[in-house]
């Protein structure tokens, strides 16, 4: 799986996470052993790039049920 994880790292000791070069479900799958090392997540905001994948992934379903018809 390629992708990076960016961490910053706040004053106050809040951690943020994020990730580049991938789509859908692979970027929580990037950054769980950050997760679980850092603590309970406390908010968790799904980016464009989340849903992207999940649409195309839902598109070419229906596409290959309409060919199987």
């Amino acid at each position: 799986m390629k992708g990076q994880i960016r961490v910053v790292v706040e004053r106050d000791g809040k951690v943020t996470l994020s990730t580049e070069g991938v789509n859908g479900p692979q970027c929580l799958n990037l950054t769980e052993f950050l997760e679980r090392g850092l603590g309970d997540v406390v908010n968790r905001q799904k980016t464009r790039d989340f849903y992207k994948s999940i649409r195309l992934s839902q598109r070419n379903h229906i596409n290959q049920q309409d060919l199987s018809r």
